[in-house]
């Protein structure tokens, strides 16, 4: 063990070459649970969450065994543990000594640092917006298999470029999943431009869009304005309900997408844009291509790829999510009796997310002693009438039929109890093989 001054000498020195490195450093407990993790700047978007503390260490499983070269070192830690070091470095081979001996460097100082009782590295800005954006995923993905793949395809795709078309009913989280996709992407540090496509007017959807230049028209802006296209340079444009945008305005729209160039109203220079386009709509586009309500050729430029966002109630965390929610509106003070969270939790969720929120709201404004009960949830809620019950009910029987009538493994993958899953069964008509067949 070195000398304390010498220690933290070394270990200021360790930790300022790693901040400018492309390099990453792990400690784990003997169990290999993530102590901390340090992350090099430009390794951040590679490396994901691998790394976050708390985590288990896979190597196995890691995308970072992929992707990098690396080595452990063992050494004794705080309490007799082993404190486990992986360096990772370039994906040259050529860094494989350089790569083990900063391992062994960092392993010896790493456990002095444990064992003063020190951070091991204190976590700069760089990493702590990192973790922010890591949040931010797990904020639209929660448990959800299907969101996680669809936000790590999305993320594949938007690296190279490739324009997004986001698919999905009203309140399923269109403008979040497009917020998460642009914390994960290498445009993070740049502008996030929602427009909503149908609440601007269409007589100023083209200026908007596109700015204009000083005396332009008639009641411009004497400096002129620039147009959420030129605003969301370097970052991400979002246009939210591309379905409602005027058709005369979609040919202009095709012509930046496809020359990256956008001509402001009253301007003759181009001006050079470099975006990246996600859109959303709850509309069916094709449908519109065939009525000529839609561009063909715009159709297919924003849809580089369709991602289809679930509904609220096709969901396999949605009971999580009603907790997060009231947690969220409630700052952590109120709780669902039980009766409530069954209720909610049996419930279509037509309106989605939108709806969910605005339920807890009205039903946090009506407890008095921060329990929601049946009776502070909206009528529409308690008595079912607002549901889908024909779609629900064929979700629900599809994955009955998958898990074949094993009705534990069907709860189990819902996230519900067996008796909230036969009320829900019974409800909508499904009925348990001994009671009849399979409905």
């Amino acid at each position: 063990m070195p000398a304390p001054d010498s220690a933290a000498a070394e270990f200021d020195k360790l930790a300022t070459d790693l901040r400018a490195s492309d390099l990453a450093v792990l400690c784990t407990d003997a169990d290999g649970t993530i102590l901390f993790s340090h992350i090099g700047e430009a390794m951040a978007g590679d490396i994901a969450a691998d790394l976050r503390p708390g985590r288990r260490w896979q190597p196995g499983r890691s995308q970072i065994v992929d992707k990098f070269h690396c080595h452990a070192e063992s050494v004794p830690g705080a309490a007799g543990q082993f404190v486990a070091v992986l360096a990772v470095l370039s994906r040259s081979n050529a860094a494989a000594p350089y790569a083990a001996a900063l391992a062994r460097m960092a392993a010896r100082l790493i456990a002095y640092r444990c064992a003063t009782g020190a951070a091991p590295f204190p976590e700069g800005p760089e990493l702590a917006a990192h973790r922010a954006r890591l949040g931010a995923a797990e904020r639209v993905c929660g448990n959800d298999p299907a969101m996680k793949a669809s936000l790590k395809l999305a993320q594949h795709l938007a690296q190279r470029g490739i324009p997004l078309l986001l698919a999905g009913d009203t309140g399923t989280g269109k403008e979040v999943f497009a917020r998460a996709l642009h914390e994960l992407s290498h445009r993070y540090a740049g502008p996030f431009v929602a427009v909503n496509c149908a609440s601007i007017p269409e007589a100023l959807i083209e200026s908007e869009l596109f700015g204009y230049r000083k005396g332009a028209f008639t009641g411009a802006a004497r400096e002129g304005y620039r147009g959420r296209i030129l605003q969301a340079d370097g970052g991400t444009l979002f246009l939210d309900e591309i379905g409602d945008m005027p058709v005369a305005l979609q040919a202009r729209l095709l012509r930046v997408l496809e020359a990256r160039e956008v001509v402001p109203l009253g301007g003759e220079q181009p001006v050079n844009v470099d975006i990246q386009v996600v859109s959303a709509t709850h509309r069916d586009l094709e449908a519109g291509v065939g009525e000529g309500r839609f561009r063909e050729d715009l159709y297919y430029r924003l849809a580089g790829m369709r991602i289809e966002l679930p509904p609220l109630r096709r969901r396999s965390d949605r009971r999580a999510l009603l907790l997060r929610v009231l947690s969220e509106e409630s700052q952590g003070r109120a709780v669902f009796a039980p009766a409530a969270l069954e209720l909610l939790d049996e419930y279509g969720w037509p309106g989605n997310f939108r709806e969910l929120r605005n339920a807890v709201k009205v039903a946090l404004a009506l407890t008095a002693d921060d329990i929601v009960r049946p009776e502070h949830l909206p009528p529409a809620i308690v008595s079912g009438a607002a549901g889908a019950p024909g779609d629900e009910r064929g979700v629900l029987l599809a994955s009955i039929e998958h898990h074949r009538w094993n009705l534990s493994a069907v709860a189990r993958r819902l996230g519900i109890s067996r008796r909230t899953l036969y009320r829900r069964m019974h409800r909508l008509g499904i009925l348990v093989a001994t009671e009849g067949g399979h409905g």
